[in-house]
């Protein structure tokens, strides 16, 4: 499910909230969260942390940095760490 949503924010259909500077996380203001479920019935349970890199053979490229649940954002812990902000 999270691969389906980065192509819909490839194709400009859904796009994310972008993050900040927050002394948890470090400064992820260049990157951007997306809830999803892939159950749809209730509040969404997954986020999706991505970030738009320039890239060689297109002018921008999405980079996914993180897939996780929403419990004590553990999926921003992972893109900090991932991204070396801390």
């Amino acid at each position: 499910m999270a691969l389906d949503q980065l192509v819909l924010i490839r194709d400009g259909k859904v796009s994310g909230m972008p993050l900040g500077d927050h002394v948890d996380t470090g400064d992820l203001s260049d990157c951007y969260k997306l809830y999803f479920d892939p159950d749809g019935s209730q509040k969404p349970r997954f986020r999706l942390v991505y970030r738009y890199t320039p890239n060689e053979i297109q002018a921008v490229a999405i980079e996914p940095v993180a897939v996780g649940r929403r419990r004590n954002h553990e999926v921003y812990q992972i893109t900090s760490s991932r991204l070396r902000r801390r």
